[in-house]
């Protein structure tokens, strides 16, 4: 089975979750445990030759495959949330923007060498978020990387990154 089965999972809706944004479903690969496997694979393919100690996941859906990819390469996590107020003790907190609008991101305080996590990548705003938000928690991002990639979109994003699929 190669990447394409994984392609041929993902689904699109249009004008969700708000009119003008297409949705892109990667559920279909989260039920199918063949196309997870493959998808994790391709990560830790990506970044096996690099030296962090963290994935820091994004909420919601960086900490789903994420998590995965952390036990597999024995590494620690470390959760960026966007609920506020949804971690304990000493944290840091961001405003950053969206392709569609604006979000927060919290973390908690830590220091160490961190890899960036998340499903989707777009304008990168949500990965800049993460890279802002760490390094005000005294952590050190080093590289990111996504499950799916839109092409369509114009990426800035702080650090260095790799996605498994381009769209």
């Amino acid at each position: 089975m190669s990447l394409d089965y994984v392609k041929n999972k993902i689904e699109f809706y249009q004008d969700f979750p708000i009119d003008g944004v297409e949705y892109i479903d990667l559920n279909p690969i989260y039920k199918d445990s063949k196309a997870r496997d493959i998808l994790v694979d391709k990560c830790i393919e990506l970044i096996n030759d690099l030296d962090f100690d963290y994935l820091a996941l994004i909420e919601s859906r960086g900490f789903l495959i994420g998590s995965i990819i952390a036990d597999k390469l024995k590494k620690g996590i470390i959760l960026c949330r966007s609920k506020k107020d949804r971690l304990p003790g000493k944290i840091q907190t961001v405003r950053h923007k969206l392709e569609y609008g604006e979000a927060i991101m919290q973390v908690q305080e830590g220091e160490g060498k961190v890899l960036i996590f998340d499903d989707v990548l777009a304008t990168g705003g949500t990965a800049n978020g993460a890279f802002k938000v760490l390094n005000l928690g005294g952590y050190t991002p080093v590289y990111s990387l996504f499950l799916v990639e839109l092409s369509q979109f114009e990426v800035k994003c702080d650090t260095d990154y790799n996605s498994a699929i381009v769209l």
